[in-house]
């Protein structure tokens, strides 16, 4: 019966070695400096191990605490005021997980606070695609209805008054109560004066 146990024991251990030493030593100390709170660590370690092999991020969990590393760290880049070296970090996240509406968001509203229109749009407009796809509750149609206003004000300084138009009347669609209302109708009446202005 001892022997029993003993080897059963050291099959244990042998098990737990070799799952040690399978592990990526990076994806390790970037777990640990998580933890710790020290993303930019994270983020490097993390980096070097996707570097050597992509496949150890399949998993959704580690794949987010990446993504997170990046998304902390440039919050803090930004409490500080360093805002682009923030987005750097943004964008780091968002190419890692495309679908992160808090990235989006983030770079979205970085290119229109610097008036760079033409590129907040293209955010804008992803960020509409992901937030089209979260459950169908109030909250939902209130996000659309301000995605879609920035889309559609974005575009109408960009001088696209036809896709500004359509965007600006889903906003109003969306969220007919929403914070943004007013704006969106006084752009829409913009766009449309724009337009006709434009095919004269």
């Amino acid at each position: 019966m001892r022997k029993k146990i003993s080897m059963l024991l050291a099959a244990v251990m042998v098990t737990g070695l070799i799952g040690c030493a399978s592990e990526d030593p990076d994806v390790r100390r970037g777990n640990t400096f998580f933890g710790n709170k020290k993303y930019y660590e994270a983020s490097q370690a993390y980096e070097r191990a996707y570097k050597r092999d992509a496949t150890l991020f399949e998993k959704a969990e580690q794949r987010e605490r990446f993504k997170n590393a990046y998304y902390y760290h440039g919050g803090q880049l930004e409490l500080s005021g360093s805002l682009e070296a923030a987005l750097k970090y943004y964008q780091k996240g968002f190419e890692l997980v495309p679908t992160d509406a808090g990235m989006c968001d983030k770079m979205a509203k970085y290119y229109w606070g610097e008036e760079e229109f033409e590129k907040a749009a293209k955010y804008f407009q992803h960020l509409v695609e992901i937030d089209a796809k979260a459950p169908d509750t109030d909250k939902k149609w209130v996000v659309l209805g301000e995605d879609f206003y920035a889309l559609g004000y974005a575009l109408y300084q960009t001088g696209d008054f036809e896709e500004a138009i359509e965007a600006l009347q889903q906003s109003l669609k969306a969220s007919p109560q929403g914070r943004f209302v007013k704006e969106a109708k006084s752009a829409l009446t913009g766009a449309k004066y724009e337009l006709k202005k434009k095919k004269k």
